[in-house]
C-alpha cells in the first residue's frame, strides 16, 4: 500500500485514478475491516494528491511536440528540445510554437517560431518569445502582436503579464481601437481599464476628424475616448474647403485634453499657441469644439486675423467650413488694424464693452461695438494722409470694402473730434485709444512645428 501511495503521489495518469475508485467501490457494503482501512487510506492519498496536485499547478505542462530530446546542461540543469507541433499549457494559458527549449529547474520555456500564447480572450504572436512559468508572464520578440476584445498592439518587443492583464510594448508601438491609433516608443496597456500610457515620441491619430496629437507623454482610455498628452504637446488638423485648398489647424500648449465622445472637444491648456491660415491665436486656455467647430480663448487671448489684432478677457470664435465666420470679444474689446502700409504707426482702432466681428470669404464684413463705443479713424486723401477721427457713443457700427473700413454708424450719445494732418505729424501716437497694446509675437506655423510633422 505504501508503494502505491508513492506512486498516486506523483499520479498524472487518469486510469490510476479510475482503478483506486473501482476498488473502492468492490468494497461498499461488506462492512470488512480491510476495506474501511483501504477507504481511509484512498482518503488520505487525495487529500496529499490534492496538496501535490496544488503544488504542481504552476509548472508548465507539455501537451505535443513532434520530436522531443532531453539533455543536461553543464550547470546540472535538466532541459527538454522539442521540434514541431509544440504546445503547453498552464492553467488556462496555452502556448504554440515551432521549436521550444523547456528549462525544466526554471519552470521557463524559450518559444521559437510562429510562437502563439492564448489566455481567455487575449492573443499574443511572435517570431521569438519566452513563457515564465512561475511569473505568469510571456515575452514576444519580432513582429509582436497582442490582440484584446478592444484593442490591437503592435511592436518589435512586447511582454504581457496574464495574472494582472497588462502589457508593456517597446520599440516601434502601435495600437488601434475603435477610434484612434497610436505610435510610440514605448507603452504600458491595462486590459482591466482599457487604458493606455505611451512615452517617446507619441504620436495619436483620429482618423474621423483628420486630428493627430504629438507629445512625450499620453494617458488614453478607448473605453471613453480620452486622451490626455503632456510634455510638449502639438496638434495638427487637416482638412480640405471648398475649392480644395489644404486647410491646416496648428497647437501647441502644455497640456491638451481631447474628448472623442459626443463633446468632440478638446482642452488645450497653458502658453496655448494656435496657427490657421489667415488666423494666429495665443492665450491661457482654450477650449476647442471640432465638431460645432468653435474655439473658445480665455485668460488674455490675442487673436490676429490677416490684418486685425483683437483683445479682450474671452474671445469666442465661430468657424463654418473651416473659414472663419464671427469673433466675439466680451469685456476690455479692442480691435486695431494697420490703416496703411506708408503709415507704420498709424492704426484704425475700436474699443467698448464688447464687440462682435463678422467674416466673408476671409473678409472682414462688419464690426459692431456695444457699450462704451469709441473708434479711431485714419483718413487719406489718396496716398496723402488727412487726418484722424476720434467717436464715441453707445453702440459703433462698421462695415467694410474688400476689408477696409468703408461706412460708419453710430448709436446714442454721439461725441466727435477730429485731428488735422499737421497734428498728426509730430507724434500721430498720441492719439491712440486707451488699452492699445501691439503686439509683436504673431505665431506662424513654424512656431508649433519647425519641421514638417509626420503624420
Amino acid at each position: 500500500m505504501s508503494g502505491m501511495f508513492l506512486k498516486f503521489f506523483s499520479v498524472e495518469n487518469l486510469q490510476e485514478v479510475k482503478f483506486l475508485f473501482q476498488r473502492w467501490n468492490l468494497c461498499e457494503g461488506k462492512g470488512q475491516g480491510g476495506c474501511r482501512k483501504y477507504k481511509m487510506m484512498v482518503m488520505m492519498m487525495f487529500a496529499v494528491a490534492g496538496l501535490s496536485f496544488s503544488q504542481q499547478s504552476n509548472l508548465i505542462i507539455l501537451q505535443n511536440a513532434d520530436e522531443f530530446a532531453g539533455k543536461r546542461l553543464e550547470n546540472g540543469e535538466d532541459i527538454r528540445e522539442l521540434t514541431g507541433n509544440v504546445n503547453f499549457r498552464q492553467g488556462d494559458a496555452r502556448v504554440w510554437c515551432d521549436k521550444a527549449i523547456q528549462f525544466i529547474n526554471r519552470n521557463e520555456v524559450e518559444l521559437i517560431g510562429n510562437v502563439k500564447v492564448v489566455r481567455d480572450t487575449v492573443t499574443l504572436t511572435s517570431k521569438h518569445g519566452r513563457y515564465y512559468g512561475n511569473l505568469h508572464k510571456a515575452d514576444g520578440e519580432g513582429n509582436v502582436k497582442l490582440k484584446t476584445p478592444h484593442v490591437t498592439l503592435y511592436a518589435d518587443i512586447g511582454t504581457y503579464y496574464l495574472d494582472e492583464k497588462r502589457a508593456f510594448f517597446q520599440r516601434n508601438v502601435k495600437v488601434v481601437d475603435s477610434s484612434s491609433i497610436i505610435y510610440c516608443e514605448q507603452l504600458t496597456y491595462y486590459e482591466k481599464q482599457r487604458k493606455s500610457e505611451a512615452v517617446l515620441n507619441v504620436r495619436i491619430v483620429t482618423p474621423n476628424d483628420n486630428v493627430t496629437m504629438f507629445g512625450n507623454y499620453l494617458i488614453h482610455s478607448d473605453s471613453t475616448r480620452y486622451s490626455k498628452m503632456t510634455e510638449n504637446p502639438r496638434m495638427i488638423q487637416i482638412d480640405t474647403t471648398d475649392k480644395g485648398e489644404i486647410d491646416t489647424l496648428a497647437i501647441k500648449s502644455m497640456v491638451m485634453e481631447a474628448f472623442d465622445d459626443s463633446t468632440k472637444k478638446m482642452i488645450i491648456k497653458d502658453s496655448v499657441v494656435i496657427v490657421r491660415g489667415g488666423l494666429a491665436a495665443r492665450s491661457g486656455l482654450v477650449k476647442y469644439f471640432r465638431q460645432d467647430e468653435m474655439i473658445e480663448l480665455y485668460y488674455n487671448p490675442i487673436v490676429w486675423y490677416q490684418e486685425n489684432q483683437v483683445t479682450g478677457d474671452t474671445i469666442f470664435l465661430s468657424l463654418e467650413k473651416n473659414r472663419l465666420k464671427t469673433a466675439s470679444i466680451r469685456t476690455r474689446a479692442f480691435v486695431l488694424s494697420q490703416s496703411d502700409s506708408t503709415f507704420p504707426n498709424r492704426y484704425n482702432q475700436l474699443t467698448g464693452r464688447t464687440i462682435r466681428m463678422t467674416f466673408k470669404e476671409n473678409k472682414l464684413q462688419e464690426t459692431f461695438v456695444e457699450r462704451n463705443a469709441i473708434s479711431l479713424y485714419f483718413l487719406y486723401n489718396d496716398s496723402t494722409g488727412n487726418g484722424v477721427n476720434k467717436t464715441s457713443g453707445d453702440a459703433i457700427t462698421m462695415k467694410f470694402d474688400a476689408g477696409k473700413p468703408n461706412t460708419i454708424y453710430i448709436i446714442k450719445g454721439i461725441e466727435g473730434s477730429f485731428y488735422p494732418e499737421n497734428f498728426l505729424v509730430k507724434d500721430e501716437t498720441m492719439y491712440n485709444l486707451d488699452g492699445f497694446l501691439l503686439r509683436n509675437d504673431r505665431p506662424k506655423f513654424s512656431t508649433i512645428f519647425p519641421t514638417k510633422p509626420k503624420l
